[in-house]
């Protein structure tokens, strides 16, 4: 069945972060003395992302027990080859990545405008399946992208419950009102877009900016979303 509507992850997808947050952390981890491999931390992020979403740095605050905090930041550190540090120095770090997250952005990918005008000239719906925890709609308005995505959803909107459970992949169906086989989703986290959409029926599409997975053969992957267009022919 031909492809209808394209569905999109919000973060590492249509908008990075600035700094990005591997470059962020490689930024912190130098102020304590450790020396690392930008593209390693961020395969890191990857790992500790699927291993302990629970224990993302953004989440950490005084008093909160600390150890899927720990956790994630003792992975990060192994992919990036750099021993586990010790429980006060950890802690700091943490605290240093909280605080200096407030002031990170959100700025587009510079391929997404060519690839979403494609879109839109090929007649197709766009939309945003996020697990932002706030409406989108100011983002777009900013970056002057209300023309060319069709709506967006996010966790917030289905009692927090976000990808990769159900809900929010059923009620972005809804609201495109198209049937899985006619829909795509792309996403930066295979263990969080990909399970959700497959979940459901939606085809995933994996995008990989960094050539991180190059050997990743579970389903479609492309490295840049004017990719995206052509790809969807044959679907």
């Amino acid at each position: 069945m031909a492809t209808k509507v394209v569905f999109f992850d919000w973060v590492n997808t249509l908008v990075r972060m600035e700094p990005g947050t591997h470059i962020l952390c490689a930024e912190i981890w130098k102020e304590f003395g450790i020396e690392a491999d930008p593209m390693r931390i961020l395969r890191g992020i990857y790992a500790a992302e699927q291993q302990v979403p629970e224990g993302r740095p953004i989440h950490w605050s005084p008093g909160t027990n600390p150890d899927s905090f720990i956790r994630y930041n003792n992975i990060v550190l192994q992919a990036a080859g750099v021993a586990p540090q010790e429980y006060d120095q950890t802690l700091l770090m943490l605290k240093q990545f909280k605080e200096r997250f407030a002031a990170m952005k959100f700025m587009p990918s510079e391929d997404v405008r060519p690839a979403l005008t494609k879109l839109k000239e090929q007649g197709l719906t766009t939309a945003v399946i996020s697990n932002m925890n706030r409406p989108l709609s100011p983002f777009l308005e900013r970056l002057h992208w209300t023309e060319l995505l069709d709506f967006t959803i996010t966790s917030s909107e289905i009692s927090g419950k976000g990808k990769p459970a159900a809900p929010i992949f059923l009620e972005a169906l809804t609201r495109a009102g198209a049937q899985p086989s006619e829909c795509v989703h792309v996403g930066d986290e295979s263990f969080v877009d990909g399970v959700g959409a497959i979940g459901v029926g939606i085809t995933p599409i994996l995008i990989d900016r960094f050539g991180l997975f190059p050997d990743f053969t579970d389903y479609r992957r492309i490295t840049s979303l004017q990719e995206l267009p052509e790809l969807l022919h044959p679907l």
